[in-house]
């Protein structure tokens, strides 16, 4: 069965086929699909990447960028009309296999068209071109003085979150996840979460100064992704209570 997305990220109601505490091989949900619990904790559906990942780490998209890549910048596609499904462009680093793209996004960044976004369903495996299918029709003409880009579902391949961000900032895992299985990740709400550097009540907390860790706005000063804030202090090294404050 394909799953995907039919629009925009669905939110779950009811209880969930797999717990929040639990991991699958196999895919369940959309990725991106979101939870709410009566407790303002607030998860997405995320699939791990290549490196198992530990509980209580801050989690980042897959590092965008690269010859496989989770980001395609300053595209230039052939002409399409208001009301097409399908976008073509000349992809711009090394052969891009099937649906890489797939439920993550468009975007129109110069001229014609230009401010633009659009949900991707699928595409072939591509060479040359890449030849894109969209959930909801172009609302507006592209021509091929238009740019695009293109950005993977940020939930596909996470990662722990680099020392500096190298990808998005997207939520702290609860449970410890087996490479490349799938998971709830939480993004809101009272989490526990590793604290690098003492962490003092009260203040913002932002990605850093460890890989996976968080810390307070005092004693960080390369790391400035802000996650939540510590309602409790934390020791060094230790996981404490953090509000997630990342995706509602």
């Amino acid at each position: 069965m394909d799953i995907g997305l039919d629009n925009f990220y669905r939110d779950l109601k009811g209880i969930p086929n797999q717990g929040i505490l639990d991991i699958s091989a196999t895919q369940k949900y959309p990725l991106g699909t979101r939870y709410a619990k009566n407790d303002g904790r607030v998860f997405r559906y995320a699939q791990a990447g290549a490196v198992a990942l530990t509980t209580g780490n801050l989690i980042q998209s897959a590092a965008l960028g690269g010859a496989l890549t989770t980001l395609q910048a300053d595209m230039t596609p052939a002409a399409a009309a208001a009301g097409a499904y399908q976008v073509t462009a000349a992809i711009k680093t090394t052969d891009q296999p099937k649906n890489r793209f797939k439920d993550g996004w468009l975007a129109v960044t110069d001229e014609d068209g230009q401010g633009d976004l659009y949900l991707i369903k699928s595409h072939p495996a591509s060479s040359t071109n890449i030849v894109l299918t969209l959930y909801d029709p172009l609302k507006r003409a592209i021509t091929t003085s238009s740019r695009i880009g293109l950005l993977a579902n940020i939930y596909k391949s996470v990662v722990q979150c680099a020392v500096t961000p190298t990808g998005i900032v997207v939520g702290v895992c609860p449970v410890e996840v087996t490479a490349a299985y799938y998971f709830w990740l939480q993004t809101w709400g009272i989490a526990n979460v590793l604290a690098g550097g003492g962490i003092v009540a009260g203040l913002d907390v932002v990605a850093g100064p460890a890989a996976g860790e968080v810390d307070d706005v005092v004693t960080t000063t390369a790391h400035e992704v802000r996650v939540g804030s510590a309602p409790v202090a934390i020791t060094d090294t230790d996981n404490g209570f953090i509000f997630l404050q990342i995706a509602p």
